[in-house]
């Protein structure tokens, strides 16, 4: 089964223009421009000297009947639980 290319490439177009904090890159690679074999968002923290964690989301087939809006929640709440983990590390 071939992903839906237009919900992603959609999704592509909203990720840019999304509100994300200056310390968090998020990047979307597509199985048709990218070697991966499903849509796979990497959240990446950069507000460091070295390049931080990340969070990988692979949305796989169970993903693909899913909604614009519920994929950007997805991708929210991982830069939201990224940035959350960053806090308590920074307070221990």
């Amino acid at each position: 089964m071939e992903y839906p290319t237009h919900k992603f490439e959609e999704l592509s177009k909203r990720l840019k223009s999304m509100a994300v904090p200056p310390d968090v890159d998020v990047e979307l690679l597509l199985p048709d421009r990218d070697d991966v074999d499903y849509p796979t968002v990497i959240i990446t923290y950069i507000g460091g000297e070295e390049e931080g964690p990340q969070k990988e989301i692979v949305f796989n087939q169970a993903y693909w009947n899913s909604s614009v809006e519920t994929l950007l929640g997805a991708i929210t709440h991982q830069i939201t639980s990224l940035l959350e983990e960053l806090q308590s590390f920074e307070g221990e």
